[in-house]
């Protein structure tokens, strides 16, 4: 026993988290087979990952005049392109580690649930030396030295069916140093069972805590599984933005510097008395405002950037810059079917949807294990010990098949007062309409989320066709301002307005572009097939995913 006690002292740290490990990634592996787009070598590690690798990207070559005197933050930046930043992210952004570690946390609580309905041994023991010394007659002692040591072993088994197997052996052993009696001891081998007949009897009842820790392991899997399509849109998004924001500022610098040689020439023009002061104060003015928004816009970069950094785990400080040539793979791409058949595709492959309507059986099954505990308590009972004969043994473990007993019987609870149990049902009845009004709710709110991606990607098509021609409108009204004030014809405010336009219009170019390809993805994940689709470049990252960082 103390070599025992030794032994499992001497266990480290590392020794249970291997062990641990190889129990939880057995389970999730076996569970993620059950589920529709679920990787399991996503879920295979949660070790926190090394320090970012950066160094194994370009840098960027491009001088960034555009931001001006804050051009310094992309000098030397690495480049980052979409498929980067999704791994980058699926390996290093916090909340999505800690989806990943939560999933792991049910799989482990799972293993302690499980080794309840296994056979669970126990040892206990322990040892006392006492001296004693007696003042027998006059100038004379008795000293009497003796070793108290007992011990026990047990096995305890709960089946499925509610039996529970109990397996018993115990020992008291003294010995004697001193006088004519050497050692005696006292020991006792027992087994008995017992099995409820009526109440907690049969497997409904007695595996409930079982089954459910199994069904919530594959919950929470199905669960990290929808979040995972959801996490590489979010991404995504993010991405795309902060180019939208760096295009943008590019776009009001490039106004800014229009509007310096436009006031170039009118200040010339004003000179020879070509143009009035108020046209020029015009011009001068909005100037002043092209350079102010300008350098809004640079904030503006840096914030997403900033923002993008974090949610990659990446630290602010890293340079970076993203990979302009995104925009380029972006593409205008009307859904396939109609409006009725996305929505009966979603209600068959959300896997959230999967979870509510196995929450209604899991209510289901309460009703009827509530149900059953109203019974009256009925259990059968049986029994047999062998021990040492009366006033111990002096030969060793001294267990004697004559000193035996058997028993059998039944315990019995009448259970008169039902009124908690009662009270469970009627809560466990309650519980199970409450589920099936969710899971109603739940298919009538993806009803009509569907039904709004679809709406808000047929706006967004056509709100990229208008950009489109307002882009070449407003070219086009520049180019004729301009001319017209060449000739002396133009007002200062037109051009202001013109160029404006124009502004604008760029960037709504890009901005449609993106709401119309986010649209369509955000359409795709709500339905739950984003993984099926040809943007699914955008998170193949996320089928490759392997784990990262040392055991």
């Amino acid at each position: 026993m103390a070599a025992l006690s030794v032994l499992l002292v001497g266990c480290s740290q590392g020794f249970y988290k291997k062990w641990a490990d190889k129990q939880v990634f057995g389970i999730l592996s076996k569970k993620s087979q059950l589920v529709a787009g679920a990787d399991d070598d996503v879920l295979q590690s949660i070790t926190p990952p090394g320090p970012a690798k950066l160094d194994v990207l370009i840098k960027q070559s491009e001088t960034a005049d555009f931001l001006g005197e804050r051009a310094f933050v992309e000098k030397g930046a690495r480049v980052v392109s979409l498929p980067g930043a999704l791994e980058f992210a699926v390996h290093r952004n916090r909340v999505y580690l800690g989806r990943k570690e939560r999933v792991y946390l049910s799989a482990l609580a799972l293993t302690e649930t499980r080794q309840q309905y296994g056979p669970i041994a126990d040892g206990n023991g322990g040892s006392v030396y006492r001296e004693t010394q007696v003042h027998n007659r006059v100038n004379e002692f008795v000293r009497t030295s003796t070793l108290d040591s007992d011990g026990g072993l047990g096995v305890d088994y709960l089946m499925k069916t509610g039996a529970r197997l109990a397996l018993d052996l115990t020992t008291d052993f003294t010995r004697f140093f001193t006088g004519g009696v050497r050692h005696v001891s006292d020991s006792r081998a027992a087994a008995s069972i017992t099995q409820p007949l009526l109440r907690g009897a049969g497997v409904l009842v007695a595996a409930e805590p079982l089954r459910q820790d199994e069904r919530n392991v594959l919950y929470e899997i199905r669960d990290f599984t929808q979040y995972r399509k959801t996490f590489a849109v979010d991404i995504t998004r993010q991405y795309l933005r902060a180019i939208q924001a760096r295009e943008q500022t590019r776009n009001r610098f490039i106004a800014y510097k229009a509007s310096l040689g436009s006031l170039e020439r009118d200040r010339a023009l004003a000179e020879a008395n070509l143009r009035s002061q108020s046209q020029l104060k015009q011009i001068e003015q909005g100037s002043i405002t092209y350079e102010r928004n300008w350098i809004s816009a640079i904030r503006t970069y840096e914030e997403a950037l900033d923002d993008l950094k974090i949610s990659l785990g990446l630290p602010v400080t890293e340079k970076i810059v993203l990979d302009n040539d995104e925009l380029k793979h972006l593409s205008v791409i009307d859904p396939e079917g109609n409006l009725d058949q996305l929505m009966d595709v979603a209600l068959i492959t959300r896997l959230d949807l999967f979870n509510q309507r196995d929450r209604v059986y899991d209510t289901e099954r309460r009703v009827k294990i509530a149900h059953q505990s109203t019974l009256p308590t009925v259990n059968a009972l049986a029994g047999y010990d062998i021990r040492t004969p009366t006033g111990g043994s002096t030969t060793g473990f001294g267990l004697n098949h004559r000193q035996r007993q058997a028993f059998g019987g039944v315990d019995i609870d009448l259970n008169l007062n039902t009124l908690p149990e009662r009270n469970d049902l009627r809560a466990a009845q309650i519980s199970e309409q409450a589920t099936r009004r969710a899971l109603d709710l739940a298919e009538e709110e993806l009803r009509s989320t569907i039904r709004s991606d679809w709406r808000a990607l047929l706006v967004a098509r056509r709100q990229y066709d208008l950009a489109v021609k307002g882009l070449e409108l407003s070219q086009k009204r520049l180019e004729i301002e301009e001319a017209l004030m060449a000739e002396g014809q133009g007002t200062a405010r037109d051009i202001v307005e013109s160029q404006d336009r124009l502004i604008v219009a760029r960037d709504l170019v890009i901005s449609t572009l993106i709401d119309h390809n986010l649209a369509r993805l955000q359409l795709w994940t709500d339905m739950g097939v984003l993984f099926i689709r040809k943007d699914a470049r955008w998170v193949d990252v996320l089928k490759q995913e392997k784990p990262q960082g040392n055991s």
